[in-house]
């Protein structure tokens, strides 16, 4: 089976904020997660101190999915989307950027130090 990150790049409309990261944490996640294929997910907040220019987007979400068939899978979530199954937010901004990427191998780890 092939393994996919779907990368959300997002933004709350202003002002609602804890709306939008209430909506995000306590429902989409979680209907994102009974798609099938959709495994795992992890949120992320822009925090880079080495850049004086914020990104156009504050917030990350990386999904992992397992598929052997993507393009059955992308097409589940966009049938749910926005449905009873899976309702959006007017919290989050309509300027949202997904893609999806196919791992080319497995993931490598730092070696633990050798013990002296």
């Amino acid at each position: 089976m092939a393994e996919y990150r779907f990368i959300v790049l997002s933004n709350p409309v202003p002002g609602r904020e804890d709306e939008y990261n209430d909506w995000y944490d306590g429902r989409h996640v979680d209907d994102v997660l009974k798609i099938p294929g959709f495994v795992r997910v992890q949120r992320f907040e822009y925090a880079d101190p080495l850049r004086d220019d914020p990104p156009k987007h504050k917030y990350l979400s990386i999904y992992d999915i397992e598929s052997d068939d993507i393009a059955k899978t992308a097409g589940l979530l966009v049938a749910a989307a926005g449905t009873s199954r899976m309702p959006i937010s007017d919290a989050l901004e309509e300027n949202a950027n997904a893609i999806i990427y196919r791992a080319l191998g497995p993931a490598k780890e730092k070696p633990a130090p050798e013990e002296r």
